[in-house]
């Protein structure tokens, strides 16, 4: 086949396991819930500059990631769907993007195919698409300013030269300054590879302008009508991030180290076993040293700084897809059994498990259908290395047929454990289902996203210590947020607890029963319903 209609059909595969069963579990604490209920906040309100986490503003990240996701709910409605729906198509627009950045750079569109499908296999964007962050988007714009920039290096048109500073100033919007470290480092060493046909001009202020306009425009409207908002993000929100456990997500140094090996299998394991054998494509003035240092630098400086979470890192594995797909391309026939160990032995152990998994006591629900579709893979994967397809391209295609697979499966496990995977959609059903989303809803000594959300309105949330309840409440302009937040700590507020209960409320329980002391209340009620780590009382 030719290898843009192979292309074409590959995207319709991924877009089809992305989008299909995306939205048959409710959002999942922490991130994924938090960034779905600021989005809905900020769409029920129509503030779309001021993001609000449960009745509290919360200046976290520039709006970007909230503005689209609150445009999902406007098109399919407050639900997992509309929250997700962009982010798969920010994974899709990615795909396109290393596709089309391979053939840029190597001009090979069976090379640029396999990038795009190795780059899918990752693990981490399997991960990037079912958990609504700002790193998705982060990555599309990083990738989307690399291409252009080469593009522009590669053409000397300018308007490549305004789609490179249009997308990092989207990428400010989705993360910060964050969006320039892959970018920036891959540029630096790959200009050695490539004169540039521009000389400085009146573009380039033109262009960096437009950048600026855009990228500050988020931080002088905030900044104007309260200073110290700049000094909150540049300090807390960025540098301390950097240097501080400011969010509790310290991790040690070797995190990255470690974990980005195994959020990049089977094909990081091919990567280490080609950089051996190709070596002497990695000298410092060739495309291959560029991308390997856009992939090596950013992952050091990630290890470096204080704040870790996985996700941080997805950037980087664009340009490694494509790192891995060109070596790969190049290495000889006979070294192929190796590949093919690594990418039959990953894939057999996901299989395995899909197998062994609904006959084991796990606690988790796992469909014996899973089982039999796991068995059918296994026999496809069979016939493609007994058929005469190109010796290549079998490892390829296995990888693809696996994370098909694993996509659909894991969204299915995702559904059918909603409660034990940390997604509160059966316990928001329920009290939608028995008429009690009129009432005050209580939720106590935790924060719950996923709640507000489920119910698509406000909750209270009960204060006692729980250190996710501490708000940073510096930058509101009144006391309406205390009707939202009680510290049962303080006695003027405990007091108002008393009023708020006086009629019929709702009050959920996370994992602990309420103290000793807060009987009283539990005694409000005359109905209790327990669902796993959850107890309703009403």
């Amino acid at each position: 086949m030719k290898s843009k209609l192979s292309f074409n059909i590959f995207l319709i595969i991924a877009a089809f396991s992305l989008l299909i069963n995306v939205g048959s579990y409710g959002v999942i604490e922490s991130s994924d819930a938090r960034y779905a209920e600021i989005s809905r906040a900020m769409y029920e309100s129509g503030d779309y500059m001021h993001p609000n986490l449960l009745d509290v503003h919360h200046y976290h990240k520039p709006p970007f990631t909230y503005q689209i996701t609150a445009l999902g709910y406007k098109i399919f409605g407050v639900n997992a769907f509309g929250a997700r729906f962009f982010l798969q198509l920010a994974i899709i627009l990615q795909l396109i993007l290393v596709y089309r950045l391979s053939i840029l750079l190597f001009n090979n569109k069976k090379t640029a195919l396999w990038s795009a499908i190795i780059y899918f296999s990752f693990p981490l964007v399997l991960m990037s698409s079912r958990n609504l962050t700002t790193d998705a988007f982060l990555a599309t714009f990083a990738l989307l300013s690399i291409y252009s920039w080469v593009r522009y290096r590669k053409s000397g048109i300018f308007k490549w030269l305004y789609a490179f500073t249009l997308s990092l100033a989207l990428g400010f919007l989705s993360k910060g300054p964050v969006i320039f470290i892959v970018p920036i480092i891959f540029i630096l060493f790959y200009n050695r590879t490539e004169e540039a046909k521009r000389s400085f001009s009146i573009h380039h202020i033109a262009a960096w302008s437009l950048f600026l306009v855009i990228s500050a425009s988020w931080f002088v409207y905030l900044g104007y009508n309260n200073p110290s908002f700049l000094d909150y993000f540049l300090g807390k929100q960025t540098a301390d991030r950097f240097s501080k456990n400011a969010f509790g997500r310290t991790e040690p140094f070797w995190y990255f180290l470690a974990f980005a090996p195994l959020v990049g299998l089977p094909w990081f394991l091919a990567f280490i076993y080609l950089l051996k054998d190709q070596k002497e494509l990695l000298k410092t003035k060739t495309i291959h040293f560029a991308m390997l240092m856009a992939f090596v630098i950013p992952l050091i400086f990630f290890s470096i700084s204080s704040s870790k979470r996985i996700l941080y890192i997805l950037p980087l594995y664009g340009l490694l897809a494509i790192l891995i797909a060109d070596l790969f391309s190049r290495i000889k026939t006979e070294k192929i059994k190796t590949i093919n160990g690594f990418i039959l032995g990953f894939s057999g152990l996901i299989l395995l498990t899909f197998i062994i998994a609904p006959f084991i006591n796990t606690g988790m629900n796992f469909p014996y259908y899973l089982a039999a579709a796991s068995l059918l893979v296994v026999v496809m994967i069979f016939l493609l290395y007994k058929s005469k397809e190109e010796i290549k391209f079998k490892p390829i295609l296995t990888s693809l047929i696996v994370t098909v697979f694993l996509l659909i499966g894991a969204s299915t496990i995702l559904a059918k454990n909603e409660l034990k995977v940390n997604a509160s959609k059966p316990v928001t059903d329920f009290i939608i289902n028995e008429g009690l989303n009129s009432r005050d809803v209580l939720v106590y000594n935790i924060r719950k996203s996923s709640i507000a959300f489920g119910l698509n309105k406000s909750i209270i949330s009960l204060y006692n210590g729980h250190s996710s309840l501490n708000r940073e409440t510096q930058f509101e302009t009144d006391l309406n947020w205390k009707k939202h937040l009680i510290n049962l700590k303080n006695p003027t507020e405990l007091e108002s607890l008393h009023q708020i209960v006086a009629k019929p409320t709702v009050l959920l329980l996370y994992k602990k029963q309420l103290p000793e002391k807060l009987n009283w209340l539990a005694e409000k009620y005359t109905h209790k319903k327990v669902m796993e780590k959850w107890t309703i009382l009403y």
